[in-house]
């Protein structure tokens, strides 16, 4: 089983302001490498010892995630808003430094 998930979203790399569609790893819900697309639904089961566990009520949840830019090749991370189990928004966290 793998440690993380991955969301493809496009969005505007915060290092390079070039919109780009990038790959996030985060650590939410059943992690076992699923590649997610915004608006698809997230599975709750089988969270690793991650938190939550199970669904949280009304399905609703906020984590941070960890993606590269293929424009520039920077890493950034991001917010992910899950509403209704549906994965809704990601949105670039400028203020926190990246790795690279």
């Amino acid at each position: 089983m793998g440690s993380y998930n991955i969301l493809v979203a496009e969005m505007e790399c915060p290092r390079c302001q070039r919109l780009a569609e990038c790959e996030v790893e985060f650590k939410l819900g059943r992690l076992d490498l699923r590649t997610y697309r915004l608006g698809e639904a997230l599975e709750w089961a089988g969270g690793n010892g991650r938190k939550p566990l199970r669904r949280p009520d009304g399905g609703n949840a906020r984590t941070e995630g960890y993606a590269d830019c293929p424009q520039c090749g920077r890493d950034f991370w991001v917010t992910i808003h899950v509403q209704d189990d549906r994965l809704a928004v990601v949105v670039p966290d400028p203020a926190r430094p990246g790795y690279i």
